[in-house]
């Protein structure tokens, strides 16, 4: 087994929760890619939140110019600036939440925030570390995003998934937030990376991929890759589905880091 592809979680896997680089892990990936592994970002965040991480341009010069965001349902190509939203949701899902009068929901659609309270608005940005005034408060929410990419709901009176039962969409926990996300049926980072690869290198499978990540979400990617890594601190579904769950820090093994499967 050969890795080419390493994919790659940001948040809590290569920066800290004051969006720095963790020590020495510009210097691995470009030990990566000199080894011949193509470092890939494969993130929870929204592009606009991306977008605000312009001071890492040392880290991001040493990915891929295509970046997995929203996990995996929005592509940024850099160098173009251009977005592509892969997948959507019915218009119905959203008109199912407000469904609930204090129901505490930002929706993302094209990129943008749009809030159906301030509550839920500072809610966002606090937990997405994103400036207040990139959120709107919108009102009636779902006239401002007709077919969003994603729902992040913060309080409701009724079970979010009972809210939203027999449509096409899933229902994520977040819990550091204590929020759930309602996002598009088929999304995830597996499946988008598995998508990401086809088309952008013509790899059939992830085979020749590693994985990297410290979070739940991250948990099936890590199970569907060649090879995976948990870093420390890892989230403990993150842990139980890598390979190789870290006891030194993640730029040491990437620095050392053997394409042929030797460490």
């Amino acid at each position: 087994m050969t890795i080419r592809y390493a994919a790659l979680d940001l948040d809590g896997t290569l920066i800290d929760g004051a969006d720095q680089p963790y020590p020495g892990v510009v210097a691995g990936l470009e030990a990566l890619r000199k080894r011949g592994v193509m470092p890939l970002l494969v993130s929870g965040r929204s592009a606009r939140s991306y977008r605000n991480l312009c001071h890492l341009e040392d880290l991001f010069a040493q990915v891929d110019d295509e970046v997995l965001l929203s996990e995996g349902n929005v592509r940024l190509s850099r160098k173009a600036d251009a977005l592509t939203f892969l997948r959507t949701s019915p218009h119905q899902v959203l008109r199912r939440l407000i469904d609930d009068p204090d129901i505490d929901v930002v929706a993302e659609w094209s990129g943008d925030f749009y809030a159906a309270t301030a509550r839920a608005a500072t809610q966002f940005a606090m937990a997405y570390r994103l400036p207040r005034h990139q959120i709107a408060v919108a009102v009636p929410i779902a006239a401002a995003t007709p077919r969003p990419t994603a729902m992040t709901v913060f309080r409701s009176h009724t079970p979010v998934p009972e809210l939203v039962a027999g449509l096409d969409c899933e229902v994520v926990s977040i819990g550091p937030f204590d929020a759930q996300v309602v996002r598009p049926r088929g999304t995830g980072k597996a499946i988008a990376l598995a998508r990401h690869l086809r088309r952008r290198f013509g790899e059939p499978d992830l085979n020749r991929t590693l994985a990297v990540g410290d979070g739940a979400v991250d948990a099936e990617m890590l199970s569907a890759c060649a090879m995976s890594v948990a870093p420390q601190g890892a989230d403990a579904a993150a842990a139980a589905a890598a390979d190789l769950h870290l006891r030194s820090d993640l730029a040491s093994f990437l620095h050392d880091f053997r394409p042929e499967g030797k460490t």
